[in-house]
This record gives C-alpha cells, sequence and structure tokens, in this order.
C-alpha cells in the first residue's frame, strides 16, 4: 500500500484515515486514478481520489460525504430501533432494547428512559439497573419543558416526540467526551421522533393490553352474571359468573340463542321485551327498577333473579348486555330471617323479663312482650302508641346520661318506673340501638329488682346505722386478706388513723406504718405468733396520726382458715382507748395529788403540832410562873420578859391562824382585794425594818436597792405587805449567818414594777423547785427539819401575787442561794403625775 503524502494527512485533520475500501483503476495509458474511503475521528467522512501521470503531476478530489452516510446510518439505525420496538412483548422490553441499541452504537457508559406519569416524569427503564439518576432526573424534565436535546456535563437528554407530544426522554451518560459524541446526538436527534412515534405506538399497545386484560380479570372475577348477546339474540358473551349460575361452560351457550337460558314461562314475550326496549329511549334499566325475573339452569331448575340491562351500537349493530344475580340465596335467606323473626317472636314473648322495641326518633311504642305489660300493669293491646316516657321519666335519655353507651349499647342501671296504675316500682334497664326494616330503633330490657331495692336500702340503712354506732362509739372494723396483703377498712377506722374515708388502698405494711415506733415490733409479733397459732389476739398499741397526734387504741381480732386449716382471713376491730387512757392517767395523777395531800395534811398537822405547842407552852409555863407568884409579886422586873415571850407567842399563833384564814378564803373563791395607791419604798421600808432585828440576830447583812421615781403600784397594800414579808422572812430563815438578804424594786421597759429577794442560803433542789408553792409544803422532812413554820409562806405569797394579775418565778440552786422575784402588771403602774385623777377614775 502507498504511502500517504503530508498534504493527505492535512485533508484528514490530524486524525487517523481509515481506509474502507480502496479501489484502483487505470484510465489509460498515461492517467491513473485511485479512491479511499476516510473516516476522520470526529465521524465525518470523505472520499479521497487520487489522479496521477507517471513522471508527471498528481490531483487530488476530496468529496464529504459525511451527509450522505449519515442519512444512511440514520435510516439503518432508526429501522433497527424500531424494529426492536415493534417486535417486544412489553414496554419495559422495548426500552431496555432502545437503551441498549444506543448505549451500543454510541459507546457511551449508562442511559435511562423517562416516561411522563400524573404530570411527572418517572424512571421506567436503566443501564445497568444500578446506575444513579438523581442527577438524569433534573436533566431529564429540563429537556422536557425546553422540548429539546440538552448536552452538558458528560450528560446528554433527548426528548421524544409523537405528533408534537413528548412520550418520553432519554439520558444518557459517559464518562469522557469524545469528538464523535455531538455527531451521534445530530444522528439520535434526527430519529427522536421515529423512536417517539414508534414508542407512542408501543405504550398504546401496552395500555390497551392490559385495559383487555382488566376487563377479562372484571368479567372472570364478577361476582354477577354478565352475558352479551346480538340483534340476533345469540349469545356472545358469557363470563365465569354466569358458568356457575346457569351451570352451562361457556363453549356450550357462546352462539345459541338465550332462550336456552329462559324459563317455558317467559319464552314467548322475551322477544317482545328485547324490541320494546331497543325502542325505547333509556340505554339502560338497572336491577332496582326492574321486576325480578326468572332464569333457567341447565338441569332445568328455575331460580329468581334480577338483572340490569343495556344497549350499545357496535360497527352498526345494537348489543344488548346483561348484568344478572341470582336472588336465590337471598330469598333463602328472607325466609330464614322471618322464621327466626317468628321463633324470636315466641321467645321474647316467653322471656320472665319486659322487652320493649322504641322508635329512636320519638321514644314511640313499636313492640312490647307480655312481661312487660305485664309490668307496667297494663294490657298490651293498649301500648300500641303509647311512649316509654309515660312510664320512666325523661325515657332513654335520662339512661343515656348515667350509663356508657358503646357500640349502640346502653349499660345496665337502675331507674324507678310508673306503672298505669300510679306505683312506682324499680327496675334493672338495659338497651341496645339497632335498625330494624330501615327504621333506628332501640330495644329495651327491664327487669323488676323492687325487692332488691328495698332489700339494699335496708341494707344501707342497716349498714349506716352501723357506721353510727362505730362513729359515735370510735369503734372501726377491719378485714384482712391475707392472701391479697390487702385491708378493707371501715370508714370509722380510716377516722381512728386520721385520713378520709377510703382515700388510701390500705395493706398491712401501710397498717404497720401508722403504729407507733417503739410499739411496732411488738404488735408485728402478737400478729405473727397469732397467725402461727391460728387464734385470735387482743393488743393495745399507741399510733401515730399524718399530724403527728398519738392514740391509744385496743385491737381484737379472730383468724379464720380454710380446709386445710391454712389462714386466709383476719377479722377485727380497733377501738379509741385514748380518753380512757387519758382518764385513768387523770385518775392516778389525781389520785397521787390526794396523797400528796394526804402526806401534806399529815405533814401540816405534824408541824402544826409543833408550831402551836411551842408559844403554847411557853403561854401556860409563863402565865403559872406568874399566876402563882413563883418568883415573888408581879413586881419583879423577869415578868416582864415572860409577859413579852407571852405576848410574841400569841402573836406567832394570830399569824398563823390568819394564814390558815388566808388560804381557805383565797380557796374558797371568797378573797377579794382591797385596793390603794401604794408607794413602794415605805412598803420596802416598812418590811425590812420588821425583819431586821432577826436579821442581825442571825448575824446576816440586810441590804435594799430601790430605783428611784418608782411609780405608785395600784394594790391591796396588806396583801403587798404580807408578800414582801413573806419573802424576806424565808430568806432571813432559809440563810445561814455571815450571809446576806437583797431587796430589790425597779420598774422595767414595759411599766411593771418588779421586787426581787436575792439570797446566799441553802437554796431549793431542782426535784423540790417545782412544788415549794404548794400549800404545806417544806423542803424538809419534818423528821430532820431544821427550820419552823407550817409551808404556808410561798403558797400565799403565789396566790397574793396572782390575785394582783401577777406573777412569781423562782430561781435557786442547791447550796448556793434563792432569788424570789414577783412582778405586777403594767396596769397597776401609776405615776406620780397621774395619781389624782386615776384615783378619781378609780
Amino acid at each position: 500500500m502507498r504511502r500517504r503524502s503530508g498534504i493527505e494527512k492535512r485533508i484528514a485533520n490530524g486524525g487517523k484515515v481509515i481506509s474502507i475500501p480502496q479501489r484502483r483503476e487505470k484510465m489509460d495509458e498515461q492517467h491513473f486514478e485511485l479512491r479511499r474511503r476516510c473516516r476522520r475521528p470526529d465521524g465525518s467522512e470523505f472520499i479521497l481520489t487520487r489522479i496521477w501521470t507517471p513522471g508527471s503531476s498528481t490531483t487530488l478530489i476530496a468529496a464529504d460525504i459525511t451527509r450522505q452516510v449519515q442519512e444512511e446510518r440514520q435510516l439503518r439505525f432508526a429501522q433497527a430501533v424500531i424494529d426492536r420496538i415493534m417486535r417486544s412483548n412489553s414496554l419495559q422490553d422495548a426500552l431496555d432494547a432502545v437503551l441498549r441499541l444506543i448505549l451500543l452504537y454510541a459507546g457511551w457508559q449508562s442511559g435511562s428512559a423517562w416516561l411522563p406519569r400524573d404530570g411527572a416524569l418517572v424512571m421506567r427503564r436503566s443501564r445497568p439497573a444500578s446506575v444513579r439518576y438523581d442527577d438524569l432526573a433534573t436533566l431529564a424534565a429540563e429537556a422536557w419543558n425546553a422540548d429539546e436535546t440538552l448536552y452538558r456535563d458528560n450528560t446528554a437528554a433527548i426528548p421524544l416526540k409523537a405528533h408534537d407530544e413528548i412520550v418520553g426522554v432519554l439520558c444518557f451518560g459517559f464518562e469522557k467526551e469524545k469528538q464523535r459524541d455531538r455527531l451521534t446526538l445530530e444522528v439520535l436527534d434526527a430519529i427522536a421522533e421515529r423512536i417517539g412515534i414508534a414508542l407512542k405506538c408501543r405504550i398504546s399497545v401496552e395500555e390497551m393490553t392490559n385495559a383487555n386484560r382488566q376487563l377479562d380479570e372484571l368479567l372472570a372475577t364478577a361476582g354477577d352474571a354478565i352475558i352479551s348477546m346480538g340483534s340476533d339474540h345469540r349469545i356472545r358473551l358469557f363470563n365465569r359468573q354466569a358458568e356457575a349460575i346457569f351451570g352451562y361452560s361457556a363453549s356450550e351457550v357462546v352462539g345459541r340463542d338465550l332462550s336456552i337460558l329462559l324459563p317455558e314461562s317467559v319464552k314467548a314475550g322475551h322477544r317482545a321485551k328485547v324490541m320494546r326496549f331497543s325502542r325505547g329511549g333509556a340505554p339502560t334499566q338497572l336491577m332496582g327498577g326492574r321486576p325480578e325475573i326468572k332464569g333457567r339452569r341447565k338441569d332445568g331448575s328455575e331460580f329468581p333473579a334480577e338483572a340490569s340491562i343495556s344497549r350499545m351500537v357496535i360497527e352498526g349493530e345494537t348489543v344488548f348486555t346483561a348484568v344478572l344475580r341470582d336472588l336465590t340465596s337471598l330469598r333463602q335467606a328472607e325466609e330464614a330471617l322471618r322464621a327466626r323473626e317468628r321463633q324470636m317472636r315466641m321467645i321474647v314473648e316467653a322471656m320472665p323479663y319486659g322487652l320493649a322495641i322504641t322508635r329512636q326518633s320519638t321514644g314511640e311504642l313499636i313492640f312490647c312482650n307480655s312481661a312487660f305489660a305485664s309490668l307496667v300493669d297494663i294490657d298490651a293491646d293498649t301500648l300500641a302508641g303509647r311512649y316509654f316516657s309515660d312510664f320512666m321519666k325523661g325515657g332513654m335519655e335520662k339512661g343515656r346520661m348515667v350509663a356508657n353507651a358503646v357500640d349502640g349499647r346502653i349499660a345496665s342501671f337502675e331507674a324507678p318506673l310508673t306503672t298505669a296504675g300510679g306505683r312506682q316500682i324499680w327496675c334493672m334497664v338495659s338497651a341496645v340501638d339497632m335498625t330494624m326494616g330501615g327504621d333506628d330503633v332501640t330495644m329495651i330490657g327491664c327487669y323488676d329488682v323492687t325487692d332488691r331495692h328495698i332489700a339494699l336500702a335496708a341494707l344501707h340503712e342497716s349498714a349506716h346505722n352501723l357506721a353510727e354506732a362505730e362513729r359515735i362509739a370510735h369503734l372501726g372494723g377491719w378485714i384482712w386478706e391475707i392472701d391479697s396483703n390487702t385491708l378493707n377498712w371501715s370508714d370509722e377506722t380510716y377516722r381512728l388513723f386520721g385520713l378520709e374515708p377510703q382515700s388510701v388502698e390500705m395493706t398491712y405494711p401501710i397498717f404497720l406504718s401508722y403504729v407507733h415506733p417503739d410499739d411496732r415490733d411488738f404488735v408485728e409479733a402478737t400478729v405473727t405468733d397469732s397467725l402461727k397459732r391460728g387464734g385470735g389476739y387482743k393488743v393495745e398499741h399507741r399510733i401515730v396520726l399524718p399530724d403527728g397526734t398519738i392514740k391509744f387504741v385496743l385491737e381484737h381480732a379472730e383468724i379464720e382458715c380454710n380446709a386445710d386449716g391454712r389462714p386466709f382471713r383476719m377479722r377485727g376491730t380497733v377501738f379509741d382507748t385514748t380518753a380512757i387512757n387519758r382518764a385513768a392517767e387523770e385518775l392516778r395523777a389525781a389520785r397521787n395529788r390526794a396523797e400528796c395531800a394526804n402526806r401534806a395534811k399529815s405533814q401540816f398537822l405534824a408541824n402544826m403540832s409543833h408550831e402551836l405547842r411551842t408559844p403554847l407552852n411557853a403561854i401556860i409555863g409563863f402565865s403559872e410562873l406568874m399566876a402563882g407568884d413563883l418568883l415573888g409579886p408581879m413586881t419583879v422586873e423577869q415578868y416582864k420578859s415572860y409577859a413579852q415571850d407571852i405576848n410574841d407567842s400569841g402573836n406567832h399563833l394570830l399569824a398563823i391562824v390568819n394564814d390558815i384564814l388566808d388560804l381557805s378564803r383565797i380557796e374558797a373563791g371568797a378573797a377579794g382585794l382591797d385596793e390603794s395607791e401604794i408607794e413602794i419604798s415605805d412598803i420596802c421600808a416598812s418590811c425590812l425594818k420588821t425583819v431586821r432585828r432577826r436579821a442581825d440576830l442571825s448575824g446576816l447583812t440586810l441590804s435594799q436597792s430601790i430605783e428611784p421615781g418608782l411609780p405608785l403600784l395600784y394594790g391591796d397594800r396588806r396583801l403587798v405587805t404580807q408578800v414582801l414579808l413573806n419573802l424576806l422572812s424565808n430568806a432571813v430563815k432559809f440563810t445561814p449567818s455571815g450571809g446576806s438578804v437583797t431587796l430589790q424594786a425597779v420598774c422595767d421597759g414595759e411599766g411593771a414594777i418588779r421586787l426581787a429577794v436575792k439570797d446566799t442560803g441553802i437554796g431549793i433542789s431542782r426535784e423540790n423547785l417545782s412544788r415549794v408553792t404548794e400549800p404545806f409544803m417544806q423542803a424538809e422532812s419534818h423528821l430532820s427539819r431544821s427550820y419552823d413554820g407550817v409551808g404556808l409562806g410561798l403558797a400565799l405569797t403565789k396566790q397574793f401575787v396572782e390575785l394582783h394579775g401577777g406573777e412569781l418565778k423562782i430561781e435557786s440552786e442547791e447550796g448556793r442561794g434563792t432569788c424570789v422575784e414577783v412582778r405586777f402588771p403594767a396596769t397597776r403602774s401609776i405615776r406620780i403625775e397621774e395619781s389624782v385623777p386615776m384615783a378619781a377614775a378609780r
């Protein structure tokens, strides 16, 4: 083969020239011609002709045949694609074949076919099947909307049209763009409409095939018989249900006269009816508008049926189609229903409780049995036209409110019914809404429960009385179901435990939580021991209420055992013994107080015998000495001393008697106050002067601390003086030699006057501190007492202070002295400048 020249290479545009065929001709002796068919890399083709004369010049002629070759190629390729489309068994196969041919022709990697559905494009096929088409979906939509071929970013979209209607879009992708891709797209764009028309035909065939298939399936699965005949009355269509109804196969009746399906009694008039229908204006007659007809089966039996019939003209011929329904089962069901209705009426009539059926819209009674008529005391024949509300006030509307309606059923409820004679009875009423004969009705059942209602009322009254008895007696009842560990408490039991009745789901552990912590182990052990022994128990313990109150309760319990001897239930009562325990405690306290009073009385008598005997001995002895002139005439100076001792003893006895009388008056409530304005400093000076001689004899230091400018005290001078004398006397009496006694008088910030007596004496023990103000109480026993007195000083002092509305406070420590403070309220303080007006006001 001859080598190409440089100009041939330039004509090939730098590409590789492929000689498809080549031909060499000899024109004459001097001229030669060489032809080559070449293809450039961009897909264009040309015929290169070389003409030369040996030993002379050479001529090159290039003729471009790209368009001619492209048209030939388009024709061949389009024919191949269309042929594959039309020969495919389905639309999916056709699309797959188109994609495969184009990818093979163009050398591209992937492709997808998009068809419109409901206004949007849907991918129906892709090669390979796993190709991602998310990006191609956007490109396909753009090509569909623009109605032109799009080529961008190594992707291309070609719309397929059929008579100006886009029937689909083909999308392709390739990894690297080649020079011949645009020429390939031009070829595809040129044949796109031919492919689109072929694809449209394929789609139409597919739709028609699907429609025929659906029609066949519809005819095969139809619940009614479908029979079609021409104007010659010969059967053309006989579906599967028709075969089942008539007993013929389609092959046995198709082409035969319709009369084989008709009973002898209707054959004569059938043709006339068909003729009238064909001439009528209405193209169809539906089942509801036609009378019932008769059909005849293959075995000669007849059956009732109803049919819809239609007519249409196909290619100039009138075709009749009938849809026929066998009514045999329906008629049998209706007959069975009527028989069942008769049976139900018999059953309803025989029922022992009342049944009534009312119309929902009006409440009118439609039916009632004899039991209902007897219930309302009226003849059944006269119930027609009456209403259920005539017997139950409000009718069933009241019942719908008090009971929940579920699926038309109204739960049972009790209601009073009034009989025709005006007597009121109680019935258990239940109802159900339903449809009967096309009418919405309510069936109502009434059962007379008057006796039970009366019994329940009596039971409730008994339970109420029991509950009241429990409340009055503070006695509650309970039942413990051991297996379920639940406690059923009466209302009074809840109240005893400080709870609202039925407010807590009670269990045994919850009950234990209310038992006082110090008694809990003892109670639990008692119950456990009772369960083991199988006998009852009686236990008293404390409980702690939710508000912290502590109560005493007494529990009695008995155990119930099953046949195996195992305890399964415990019954018991709980009784509030708080008041009884409180009364017992008060009784014990009263007894203790009585014993203390008796001891105090004995001590008082012992003290009084000593206190009275001593001055009386002195009075008697000295008076005997003086009466007998044992020391000489009465002029003897020693008699004066004896007379003074007699006077002192008499005064001492008088003071004791006065104290006893004062205490008696106070305890009897007969003590009164002789009130006046008192100068505190004068009272203090007088009292200190009275006890100073005894303090000096005992070797004590007696001092005072009186606040200057003290207000006047409005009170009883004698009693206030007695208060100070008692306090100072006790301080001097119980302070050893070398000690000190101090009297203080101040006015505090609230305007109250405070008097305090402090000493450095023997003090009072802690156990006796709270009892020293009791009458006849002394810190020392009469067998070991070191100090005289009857024990009325502090008791009277406290009573005198309280008569003035004041208070007495004692602070003492044994061996370190005592401080007794008296506080008079501010209302008894009078400033000096207010003295005259206050006195006048009082």
